[in-house]
């Protein structure tokens, strides 16, 4: 909606000596095209001139004054106003209108002393008494609304603007998104799903992981030299080499990220690998990295070039440096030719080993000892490999020294074989004596001389260690048919939950289903098997507050988790029900931080963090649930770039698309405690843009009664600046646990469970689901027809998925 009201202070036209004022008018246009025009007037005023109109994608509105005074009219002023600043205009004066006549002031007015909020008074954690804020105007009677009061009618912009080149007008403003999921602005807390960024599609050549990019900058082609035409191309996400889409297949320069610097064999690389020799050089003109393609910084030293025959320059302080002179490139090559250059012959595998045990060189005894000494355990980096770990219940190689099985069988044990590069009998004999291996066991002499070592190394263990194991239980296969499906729980973009029982025990789980077909075109199996490598993670020592996994099992066409049941519901459900007290909020915090400390020792950012994720059991403690979004090998100092989570508890670093730690936990765990403490979001809008505007910039508010510990946190934890926020330093939890919001809080006895809950959800029956949102358990709990055939390389992808835990 536009009103135009007056002109002021504006040019107008200079007419005849003895004629009338000329007659002004004003045109409206929305992206050159006219939308409105005013009526004509003599007296710079306008009554009743208003205008409803539909806008769709349009960036900019444009109004043109005019003075008629003669056959053509001539224009006097003009205004120029974005759309989007329109709209966070409004959103800012919705926010004023709402908190001005509550008494909500920011914290930084709280620190001038003005308004200061009264101390916490609060007992130990888990006390019966329940602090609450005494005239505090966002709390809730029951059955009212939380947060501040706010006006009912519409927000309008009503202000005078400069006109070019001189002038002003006098204009009324409002603008109404058109949104089919709009939010309530004052509803209060509501339930959001999380978002997650749609993976690019990856094309990798040569250890290149090139995917499209839109730049803003003048680029050059790293390739070809020429500049890169409508902004778009390729760039590879490890080292930022950036060329043309048209010529990535042509590259020939391997990746020189630390991740592939060593991955090819040596018969992959290219024959022109001389060192490049580069120098500092001041840049005084326009040149460009030969590697990631941006334009150089201007100034002495600020680059460097190599001094060889490519004279290539690059970028001092960025990503990698190319580490070969491929000046040679530039040379056609000759038709029969490989553009990777004739790879050297390399002697067979078979020639190799028959040269080597033909061979034996001298060796000195400590060489000759420390060649029987028993193998090490190799570590590995892989996350699959520390998760196989966890479920075998076997620790870490890197945190215990391998040692020998110690059994007791009433004579010495045998010793184990060692494991050489090269097979020599005379060595295995004096280990095989005694104890014969069987004879099917028995290696197959190779024509080669190869061994087969596999075998010789683990029977003599085996045979040694036998005769003490008991026979292990044979392992339940679980399988969909050993579940009936009672309701349905929950349901999310990747799939449902659903409450099931055994139809042997009767027992209670909650079943997460997900599609393969679903998995599979949105490119999360990875996501999928990350997942179920936290639960292990959460499996390993039972952690009180996190939801264990007890199966994992898969169909031809779903993959199910098995969880334990919590029929307690989510916070979000209960705190709809009434506002937390401060001891209530106090206490649930306490819980989460503690699972949220285990998950950072263990490498893992959560980055969902939310009531809707949080259960409350029937005993009145939490589990944090869905691990969907988690993050691997992210410990103190390791960042990644993914854009997920729930946009009220996004942090800052998320939104503006940079690198980010786990320190984003943190964010959202201070978003989390203002909403239990005050029942409403620090962060509001209609949309998510609004939303996304409010965490840039606007200041949370707090009621000028809130105790100043509760608001001291909220700010250190809701600071925008990661590196400075409450919990980003090395110690992690523990800067937020030694925070005065928690001085009379008992670490010790929070993780053992010994402080009385201060409420304990009730059900009527194990299989009550009132505790869960209506609107899925009145759904009938069937698993709908799958009407695709996924292939057997589909199929592959989830081998080795089914998982039972030992507690199962």
């Amino acid at each position: 909606m536009l009103r135009i009201l007056a002109v002021k202070d504006v040019d107008h036209a200079a007419g005849s000596r003895f004629s009338r004022g000329p007659e002004t008018f004003v045109v409206l246009k929305v992206e050159d095209a006219i939308k409105a025009r005013t009526k004509a007037t003599r007296t710079d005023r306008w009554q009743d001139e208003s205008f409803n109109i539909d806008i769709d994608k349009a960036n900019e509105i444009e109004l043109t004054v005019y003075d008629k005074s003669g056959d053509r009219p001539t224009p006097i002023g003009m205004l120029w106003v974005r759309i989007s600043d329109i709209a966070e205009e409004m959103r800012r004066k919705k926010i004023e209108s709402e908190f001005n006549a509550s008494g909500w002031v920011s914290a930084d007015k709280m620190e001038d002393g003005s308004t200061p909020g009264r101390p916490d008074t609060a007992g130990p954690a888990g006390s019966p008494r329940a602090a609450v804020f005494p005239g505090q105007p966002g709390a809730s009677a029951p059955g009212g609304a939380p947060g501040p009061a706010g006006g009912a009618g519409p927000v309008m912009i009503d202000s005078w603007f400069a006109l070019e080149p001189v002038g002003r007008i006098q204009l009324s403003l409002g603008f109404a998104k058109q949104l089919k999921d709009r939010r309530p602005f004052d509803i209060g807390l509501n339930r959001q799903g999380a978002v997650r960024q749609k993976k690019e599609e990856v094309h990798e050549k040569q250890g290149h992981k090139f995917v499209t990019q839109q730049f803003y900058n003048i680029m050059r082609c790293a390739l070809c030299g020429d500049f890169l035409k409508y902004a778009a191309g390729m760039q590879c996400a490890d080292c930022k080499y950036t060329c043309h889409r048209k010529c990535y297949p042509k590259v020939v320069t391997k990746c020189i990220s630390k991740a592939n610097y060593e991955t090819d064999p040596d018969e992959e690389k290219i024959n022109h690998r001389i060192p490049h020799r580069f120098e500092g050089f001041s840049n005084l003109s326009a040149n460009w990295c030969c590697h990631c393609g941006y334009l150089l910084p201007f100034g002495r030293k600020s680059a460097k070039r190599c001094s060889g025959l490519s004279g290539r320059t690059l970028r001092t302080g960025g990503p990698t440096q190319a580490p070969t002179d491929n000046a040679a490139l530039a040379y056609p090559q000759k038709p029969t030719e490989s553009p990777y250059g004739a790879p050297q012959r390399q002697p067979s595998a078979e020639a190799v080993s028959a040269a080597t045990n033909s061979y034996i060189p001298p060796q000195s005894p400590a060489a000759a000892q420390r060649q029987h000494m028993p193998p090490r355990t190799s570590s590995s980096s892989s996350p699959a490999a520390a998760a196989a770990a966890v479920a075998t219940g076997l620790r870490s190689p890197q945190l215990q020294q391998p040692q020998q099985p110690q059994v007791d069988t009433g004579r010495p044990v045998q010793p184990q074989p060692p494991t050489h590069a090269h097979y020599d009998p005379a060595v295995y004999a004096s280990y095989q004596q005694g104890i014969p291996p069987p004879q099917a066991m028995q290696p197959v002499a190779s024509p080669y001389g190869m061994p087969q070592q596999q075998p010789m190394q683990v029977v003599p263990q085996q045979m040694a260690v036998k005769e003490e194991i008991p026979p292990q239980q044979p392992t339940i296969r679980i399988g969909l048919d050993h579940f009936n499906f009672l309701a349905v729980l929950g349901k999310g973009n990747f799939g449902k939950v659903m409450l099931a029982e055994t139809k042997s025990t009767k027992k209670l789980y909650a079943i997460k289903v997900l599609k393969k077909e679903f998995i599979i075109e949105n490119d999360e199996v990875e996501s999928t098997k990350s997942e179920k490598r936290v639960f292990l993670i959460a499996n390993k020592e039972r952690h009180p507050f996190l939801l264990n996994l007890h199966a994992c099992f898969q169909t031809e066409t779903r993959v199910y988790f098995v969880m334990e049941y919590i029929s307690g519901g989510d916070l979000m459900l209960h705190i709809q029900r009434g506002q937390f007290g401060l001891k209530r909020a106090q206490f649930y915090a306490s819980e989460v931080l503690l699972a949220l400390k285990y998950f950072h020792e263990n490498g893992v950012i959560y980055r969902d963090l939310k009531l809707d994720n949080i259960l409350l059991t029937l005993d009145g403690h939490i589990k944090i649930a869905d691990y969907g979004l988690c993050k691997e090998n992210m410990w103190y100092g390791a960042t990644t770039s993914t854009f997920c989570g729930t946009p009220e508890f996004m942090a800052p670093e998320i939104l503006l698309d940079k690198k980010y730690g786990r320190a984003v936990d943190w964010w959202a765990f201070g978003v989390l405690i203002y909403q239990m403490l005050l029942q409403q979001s620090p962060f509001r809008g209609e949309d998510e843009d609004e939303i996304y505007d409010a965490i840039l910039a606007d200041e949370p508010l707090y009621p000028i009664h809130m105790p100043r510990d509760s608001v001291s946190i909220l700010q250190k934890l809701l600071t925008r600046e990661p590196e400075l926020r409450l919990g980003s330093g090395p110690t992690d939890a523990q800067e937020v646990m030694s925070h005065a919001f928690f001085r009379n809080v008992n670490w010790d006895d929070i993780y053992h469970k010994r402080v009385p809950p201060p409420f304990m959800p009730t059900i009527t029956s194990p299989t009550d689901t009132s505790n869960f949102d209506q609107e899925f358990t009145s759904v009938t709990p069937v698993l709908t027809p799958v009407q695709s055939v996924l292939s057997q390389a589909m199929q592959e992808e989830f081998r080795g998925f089914s998982y039972t835990a030992d507690f199962a």
